[in-house]
């Protein structure tokens, strides 16, 4: 389970990070650029707890009863302040790191959901609360941070 955990979070953040710069090529403003990317990157598992990363190596976000997980839970688990630390966590507890334990969720293995099956998924996909919630938990998690990072660069 530890190596697919790694394997998956390999995927997603170098997805992320062509997604970054592809986001900073476009914009001239890095201000946008950041709050685009910190939401896709902290919703990135919203379809069926899966990023993917996550579905290429069949794992999945789990509420700790072994359902899949929110989005608004996907949402707070990828609260990107705690990725380093969280990172280094997963090695000491593979199914639970620190933003499963803040969200009450794990990862979980789980085939249904592949590559394959996102455009069906996506189909039957319908906007709710949760999502809703979750991008505005990442957009306000987002200026936030710049707001914070601004202050600290800024003295």
């Amino acid at each position: 389970m530890l190596e697919n955990r790694i394997k998956a979070f390999v995927v997603d953040y170098l997805i992320m990070c062509s997604i970054g710069v592809l986001t900073f090529a476009i914009s001239d403003n890095p201000f946008i650029g950041l709050m685009i990317l910190y939401t896709i990157t902290m919703n990135k598992d919203f379809l069926n707890g899966k990023s993917i990363g996550k579905r290429l190596f069949g794992i999945q976000v789990q509420n700790l009863p072994d359902k899949k997980a929110s989005e608004w839970k996907c949402s707070l688990r990828n609260l990107l302040f705690i990725i380093p630390i969280d990172f280094l966590f997963t090695f000491f507890s593979p199914t639970c790191r620190i933003g499963d334990r803040l969200a009450g969720t794990k990862i979980g293995i789980n085939m249904e959901y592949n590559l394959k099956t996102v455009s069906a998924e996506l189909k039957k996909y319908r906007l709710n609360k949760n999502l809703i919630f979750g991008l505005i938990f990442a957009i306000a998690n987002s200026y936030a941070l710049l707001w914070l990072y601004g202050e600290i660069l800024t003295k």
